[in-house]
């Protein structure tokens, strides 16, 4: 029987079959911040000794807000670092960090063929590996670290094929907007996505990480790509990957043999055609509200959406002011992102505050060999440390109440980047050429 690569991943890793669809579900990984871990470990040390199920399968990350902006956040911080070192699990922390989506990708701990999960909905950006990875509450994290399992209702399967070559200035966040537009924010949940067909074939690992990170803004448990080619590639070399050829190459077998069947059959299924894309811009307070750039706001669109975002039916957002702009988060945050905002910001200068930051540290540094801290400094822009930053709200750039801030992040709900914030979800290609021109702008304009 043909299976996709979320059946193999899934019928794998099956400790128990439970009554009502559910099932006991063993992790290869955990991967935890200190946001939601602190009181989960916490708790285990305190009511069950400390008795990690394995050590070796955690590694440990100060990514929301690093460093402390406060004591209550230097406090989970150092929580995190000092229950980490206790047990001997793994740890990046400060200069050697990220955004954990970022981190464990890069470092080689998410592999296809693999279970992983951690206290955050974006966890389904690893699901770009042919993974199986989702996001789960601090409860559900510390049972997982005590465990090594999960219990889990199955997910029904969801195919969307997307074919066609990209036009210019069109993205993977451009692809996945289009999506949730599409399906809507709530039309996937229950299921986990598998994005396919010529376009997704064609994307990098950085471009797939970016589809499977938005998955849970369309409601879905988790997005899925098949391994392939593009896939051992890049975890060739990873920090945490054998260097021997001959174990690679069985890694390489074992990875590929989780690709999903020619003839496989799906709960439910959509195309999409690339060709005709363009790039996208939400107007309201969940990303599957959202128009092409040079579109008009819907006549059906929500009232209170428009009612928080200051916002009219049928008007455009092509030319409408900007206070804020934003490049990061665990969405669009890595390399080819800066990449692709450094063309455009080369040679001219922001209008507005614009902030910059990098998916990691390492990032960082692969951003500053190539020049292009100095491109974006040279241009106006804050250039940062890696953090999730403004992104949640949290620091490092807060939007104040009623400020629009384009943003090339995953949320747009009430209150997500600052009280009364209204941001405005685009790639960092608009981004940067919206922060050139202090008004929504498609890069071709600049």
């Amino acid at each position: 029987m043909a299976k996709s690569v979320f059946e193999k991943v899934w019928d794998s890793h099956i400790v128990e079959e439970l009554p009502g669809n559910n099932y006991l579900v063993f992790m290869d990984q955990i991967v935890a911040h200190e946001i939601t871990t602190p009181q989960g470990a916490i708790e285990i040390d305190e009511k069950f000794g400390g008795n990690l199920y394995a050590s070796e399968r955690i590694i440990a990350i100060n990514d929301h807000v690093s460093p402390a902006k406060d004591t209550a956040t230097a406090i989970q911080a150092k929580v995190l670092r000092d229950w980490a070192k206790k047990h001997n699990v793994k740890i990046f922390d400060i200069g050697n960090n990220g955004i954990c989506h970022v981190v464990a990708p890069e470092r080689g701990y998410v592999q296809p063929g693999m279970t992983l999960c951690c206290g955050d909905s974006h966890t389904g950006t690893n699901g770009a590996f042919g993974a199986f990875a989702l996001g789960i509450g601090t409860t559900a994290q510390a049972g997982a670290m005590l465990a090594q399992c999960l219990i889990l209702n199955k997910p029904k399967t969801f195919k969307i094929q997307i074919d066609g070559k990209l036009p210019l200035y069109v993205y993977a966040k451009d692809v996945i907007l289009a999506i949730i537009g599409k399906m809507t924010f709530r039309g996937a949940t229950g299921y986990v996505l598998e994005y396919s067909g010529s376009t997704i074939e064609s994307m990098s690992m950085e471009e797939r990480m970016t589809m499977c990170n938005m998955s849970i803004e369309a409601g879905a448990t988790s997005g899925m790509v098949s391994p392939d080619k593009t896939t051992v590639d890049y975890l060739w070399g990873k920090e945490v990957i054998t260097k021997d050829k001959n174990e690679f190459e069985k890694l390489k077998n074992k990875w590929t043999s989780f690709a999903t069947d020619k003839d496989s059959k799906y709960d439910k299924e959509i195309t999409l055609d690339g060709n005709s894309l363009k790039p996208k811009v939400t107007w309201g307070t969940n990303p599957g509200e959202v128009i092409d750039i040079d579109g008009e706001i819907p006549s059906d669109a929500d009232e209170k959406s428009l009612e928080y975002m200051g916002l009219k039916k049928g008007q455009k957002l092509y030319g409408l002011p900007m206070d804020q702009a934003f490049i990061g988060s665990c969405t669009n945050s890595r390399i080819s992102d800066l990449r692709e905002a450094a063309k455009i910001l080369k040679g001219k200068k922001v209008s507005i505050p614009t902030i910059i930051t990098p998916g990691s540290q390492a990032v960082k540094r692969q951003a500053e060999r190539e020049g292009l801290h100095d491109i974006f400094q040279d241009a106006g822009v804050l250039w940062t440390h890696s953090s999730c930053g403004p992104c949640l709200g949290m620091s490092m750039g807060v939007v104040a109440p009623e400020s629009r801030c384009i943003s090339s992040t995953n949320r747009n709900f009430p209150g997500r980047m600052g009280t009364g914030s209204r941001p405005h979800l685009t790639s960092p290609a608009v981004v940067a050429a919206s922060a050139i021109a202090g008004v929504i702008t498609h890069p071709k304009d600049i």
